[in-house]
């Protein structure tokens, strides 16, 4: 739930792990010049999923979510990755009275009214492979901040990309868990699991300013 984080945001340690010059996609994201690139709204998404009384995972996503990279292509290990969520925003898509599910998982288990944001901020990037890499950060759920790490796939890079008026762009792909016991969400432990499971798809593009 924190996750997010992603997370909304492990994307800085993608960028760590293209470093071999063999690929020409890789060849792109190195003439990417260093800046701030801010996350597509219309083309990110954020799913959690948790084990619902064992039997299978139970699958949410957050609605409301934005992340920034500081990103510099020379130096991945010194790039930054931010990501805020509101928990208020999560989706379980019940098809009986979805209102009431989503509430009760944003309002119950993640405490969103008392705690309006999820927040992921990294810490450390490193590159595991030519596409690959871990970026390990703090993520604060319900007041609670624990270690956090993302495994991390560059997708692709598109410089002067139409689509986004010019700007250039980048794309990312995360993975993570966290257990939520460790942030004090308890509730409804007897049939949801406390492991929770972070998948992340976004693309950031450069801006100006």
């Amino acid at each position: 739930m924190r996750a997010l984080t992603l997370s909304i945001l492990p994307l800085a340690l993608a960028v760590a792990s293209c470093s071999i010059t063999g690929n020409s996609s890789i060849q792109t994201l190195q003439n990417l010049p260093a800046a701030t690139y801010r996350m597509e709204k219309p083309h990110a998404s954020l799913l959690i999923r948790v084990k619902h009384m064992n039997l299978s995972y139970y699958t949410m996503r957050f609605t409301d979510f934005d992340a920034t990279l500081e990103f510099d292509p020379k130096n991945p290990a010194a790039s930054h990755v931010k990501a805020i969520i509101n928990p208020l925003s999560v989706q379980a898509d019940h098809p009986e009275d979805k209102e009431k599910w989503d509430q009760r998982i944003g309002e119950d288990m993640l405490e969103g009214k008392d705690f309006p944001q999820i927040v992921f901020d990294s810490t450390k990037i490193e590159t595991t492979g030519e596409n690959t890499g871990k970026v390990t950060g703090n993520l604060t759920l319900m007041g609670v901040t624990e270690p956090m790490t993302l495994d991390v796939t560059y997708n692709g890079a598109a410089p002067s990309a139409a689509l986004y008026q010019g700007r250039d762009a980048i794309g990312f792909s995360a993975r993570g868990h966290f257990d939520r016991s460790e942030y004090g969400s308890t509730r409804y432990g007897a049939i949801v699991g406390s492991e929770v499971e972070v998948v992340l798809e976004v693309e950031f593009t450069r801006r100006n300013s």
